[in-house]
């Protein structure tokens, strides 16, 4: 719920769409949002469980949309035990246009490395599981961008993925600003750090 309500604070995430989902503790079942309620509506009472098998146990909301990739993400993945799903504006944007959200800058390289864009479905309308599975069953990647939809980031936990949720909204910001600011300048490439740690860097020396 505290991760839901940040979503709704920090503007990643209007209305009553997409969603967030955290792994249960007995590892065969999950707390999603369920359809219809907004970020910053959550509560104890609306959220619903649903089984990685499908099954959904019996509450008044319909399922997310977008429940078919979550349980999906949690079985190929054991360290995927939650998922922030969100329409923030600068990464959406990125996603419209058809451009992957480039890791420039130390943070990104650290922490996430790559935001692969996954493009529409075959039938040219959103991602489902078929989409979004395959990218997610390399251990490397932590976040996507689904190409006129959105964003996924995954984590050990529901706060580490919305760290990442948050990353690529702030990186699709920046790389924005960055971009216009060369544009403006003449300049046509910048310098890019090669390691996300100083740490790294000296053992790269």
């Amino acid at each position: 719920m505290a991760s839901a309500r940040r979503c709704f604070d920090l503007g990643l995430q209007t209305n009553a769409g997409r969603n967030l989902s955290v792994r249960l503790a007995c590892g065969d079942a999950i707390v999603i949002k369920p359809c219809g309620v907004g970020f910053a509506e959550c509560t104890r009472d609306n959220l619903q469980v649903v089984h990685l098998d499908g099954t959904i146990e019996p509450s008044d909301h319909k399922p997310s949309k977008d429940l078919c990739f979550h349980p999906d993400l949690y079985g190929v993945r054991e360290d995927i035990n939650g998922i922030v799903h969100c329409h923030s504006p600068w990464a959406t944007g990125y996603a419209s246009a058809g451009i992957e959200i480039p890791c420039f800058t130390v943070q990104t390289i650290e922490k996430i490395g790559r935001m692969p864009l996954i493009p529409l479905s075959k039938e040219d309308g959103p991602q489902t599981d078929v989409d979004i599975t395959p990218v997610f069953r390399d251990p490397s990647v932590k976040a996507a961008v689904l190409a006129n939809h959105g964003t996924i980031g995954v984590g050990k936990d529901l706060m580490s993925a919305q760290y990442l949720a948050e990353i690529i909204e702030e990186t699709a910001h920046i790389a924005y600003v960055r971009d216009t600011l060369m544009a403006a300048h003449g300049k046509t490439a910048s310098d890019l750090p090669q390691y996300g740690t100083a740490a790294d860097a000296r053992a790269g020396r």
